[in-house]
């Protein structure tokens, strides 16, 4: 046995590869628990809602302008829009739709967003196969399953890397979510994973401006993973053991050194990843939140006016921390600053998603109020993450100092936003956009997806 051979052999995380494709065969409707199938439905209903809402972005809307100029129209409708797209073309525009206005769902413990990822590819190749709305649940627990277990095994190391977890890892699961649609075997599934991999990308570059480009990740991620899928399937194969390997992701992305690797966890060794898969109530970065609804609670109870607030202090984990010096210039760049954020909170007690107009963001009271903002990462805060998102608030006014912390954000399975707040805030997306009747109309469709014996007619009408 070579020394190569053998450190892959004892490395921490060797056969990871193979467990993702043994469980993606493996995933059945009718064996799932009821809660993963019911936490399926409730992400897919999330982030349709998020599709259909962000399908009129900027960038969504410049994405689908230059696909328009560069190739013709296809044949898959896309939530949110007119147009309809190729299979890739749907994936990709989907993508940066549901990543595009901070309101898409994600999972604490490997810091990386699945539904915006995951969700496009399936309902694109759903369409496309005229399958079962039992089979998009598989699918969908599938996709989420494998980009979990990745993230939550190199996670914090692959954001400290400098990646952004969600387009690193969502190749994986938009390949698996699509070759399940597709009725693919374990070696395309093999295949797809090692081609995957050389589609893993994305840098956390945005916290420094040009948070555009963060939307972009999502529609990459989807596009990619499903092209990979549709690329093993014609038999193009890809390098072995891809996730573990020597000079295979895990080494490149979060760890540096293959023995440094850790195993990854699936069910049922894991519990159902799905069911712990946080919904965000508000358009802003999720790490920030914690922060936000400690201040908006303090402003609130302990009746703090905007111009009274003399002093702020945010003792948080450092991942969070990150963003206390991204600027509020655009709209995109605004959800990630931990300044504007808080002052939002402060100011307003709550953050909607009109705040985050031009208008609001010019007004000189938020500079005023960043000067009087300090935000660090104690080691004490710190090292609660990822089992808590910690943020303690301390405001000092005239009257005195008022502490206030928050260990975990509403929509999260402790502090959780049940099955009416989550089809309440469909309907706040939808509505604006299809009207009262037809948002009505999708979220009974589409919580009752898994008695459709075909969903393209449901995808159908979640277009324009």
């Amino acid at each position: 046995m070579s020394h190569a051979e053998a450190v892959h052999t004892l490395q921490p995380a060797a056969g990871a590869t193979d467990q993702i494709v043994q469980f993606t065969t493996g995933v059945r409707y009718d064996a799932l628990p009821e809660d993963a199938r019911h936490y399926a439905r409730r992400h897919l209903l999330d982030t349709v809602g998020v599709m259909i809402a962000g399908a009129g972005g900027t960038i969504a809307t410049q994405a689908e302008t230059v696909i328009k100029a560069v190739r013709p129209d296809g044949k898959i409708p896309v939530a949110g829009r007119a147009r309809r797209a190729d299979l890739l073309d749907a994936a990709f525009l989907g993508g940066t739709a549901a990543h595009g206005i901070e309101l898409d769902d994600g999972y604490r413990h490997g810091s990386a967003h699945c539904g915006c990822v995951i969700i496009p590819a399936v309902l694109a190749v759903g369409y496309d196969r005229r399958v079962s709305g039992k089979a998009l649940i598989e699918a969908i627990v599938a996709g989420y399953e494998t980009n979990i277990c990745l993230a939550r095994a190199c996670a914090p190391d692959l954001r400290n890397r400098g990646f952004h977890p969600t387009s690193a890892v969502g190749p994986f699961g938009a390949a698996m979510a699509t070759g399940k649609l597709r009725g693919m075997n374990a070696s395309q599934f093999a295949n797809a994973l090692g081609i995957a991999a050389s589609s893993a990308a994305g840098l956390f570059a945005f916290v420094n401006g040009g948070a555009d480009i963060k939307r972009l990740h999502a529609g990459h991620a989807s596009r990619e993973g499903m092209q990979a899928a549709l690329l093993a399937e014609q038999g193009v194969e890809g390098p072995p053991g891809v996730i573990e390997s020597r000079d295979g992701f895990m080494q490149a992305f979060a760890f540096g050194r293959i023995d440094k690797a850790r195993p990854i966890k699936l069910p049922p060794a894991a519990e159902y990843g799905i069911t712990d898969c946080y919904i965000k109530p508000y358009a802003c970065c999720r790490h920030i939140q914690p922060a936000v609804e400690a201040m908006f609670g303090l402003a609130n109870d302990e009746k703090i006016a905007f111009e009274d607030i003399r002093k702020v202090e945010v003792e948080t984990y450092k991942i969070a921390a990150e963003h206390a010096h991204v600027p509020w210039d655009d709209f995109a760049s605004a959800q990630l600053s931990f300044p504007y954020l808080v002052g939002l909170a402060a100011r307003y007690r709550g953050v909607k998603f009109e705040h985050f107009d031009e208008k609001t963001r010019r007004d000189p009271a938020f500079v005023e109020f960043a000067q009087k903002l300090t935000v660090t990462a104690p080691t004490e805060i710190d090292q609660l993450y990822p089992k808590l998102r910690p943020a303690r608030v301390t405001v000092t006014t005239g009257k005195g100092k008022f502490v206030r912390q928050a260990d975990e954000a509403w929509g999260s399975r402790q502090v959780p936003l049940d099955d009416a707040g989550l089809i309440a805030k469909f309907h706040g997306l939808v509505e604006p956009v299809f009207g009262e009747k037809r948002a009505k109309e999708l979220s009974e469709r589409l919580w009752t997806v898994d008695q459709a014996a075909d969903v393209a007619p449901l995808v159908e009408a979640l277009a324009k």
